[in-house]
């Protein structure tokens, strides 16, 4: 019997322990692969900004040739970076406020959201809205840069990897 029980107990540590995910350690950066339509049951996490107004999730990241009628000048690109709630594929014209989002971001942030370059450049966020039916924060960035971080106050760095 005491042989029995020890198989038994054997078994289910085995069990358990197959069920636990092993930890990674957090990071200063996440990835994000652009995208122009989310993924809404993706693998990769998506990454969590803190703001007064509650959580956002960034769903993708792309570069536009256009945004509104507005060009990027001769040496720059723009970054559009597409932003959600956690749970949702896209925030709903309809509810969320683009006023209170604005307000927000100007009155809390005191200049700490923007993209830090591989080159050093610091580039503020000088767009904001709906670009089709997605939520983005446009950067206009140094057509040289390569590497993207995303500061965020109350948020740790975040890098944008975008595919071209």
């Amino acid at each position: 019997m005491k042989s029995i029980v020890t198989i038994f107990v054997s078994v289910m540590l085995l069990s358990l322990s197959a069920c636990i995910q092993p930890r990674t350690p957090p990071s200063a950066a996440t990835e994000i692969e652009a995208s122009s339509t989310p993924a809404p049951e993706s693998n990769i996490a998506q990454p969590v900004v803190k703001t007064s107004m509650g959580d956002f999730v960034i769903v993708s990241a792309r570069f536009a040739d256009e945004v509104h009628g507005e060009k990027p000048a001769a040496g720059e690109k723009i970054l559009l970076v597409i932003l959600s709630q956690p749970g949702l594929e896209r925030l709903d014209p309809g509810t969320f406020s683009l006023e209170a989002f604005g307000n927000m971001t100007h009155e809390t942030s005191k200049g700490e959201i923007y993209i830090l370059g591989d080159d050093g450049s610091r580039t503020i966020s000088t767009m904001g809205g709906w670009v089709d039916e997605d939520f983005a924060l446009g950067f206009r960035l140094p057509a040289a840069v390569k590497t993207y971080t995303l500061f965020w106050q109350d948020t740790p760095p975040l890098e944008i990897v975008v595919s071209e």
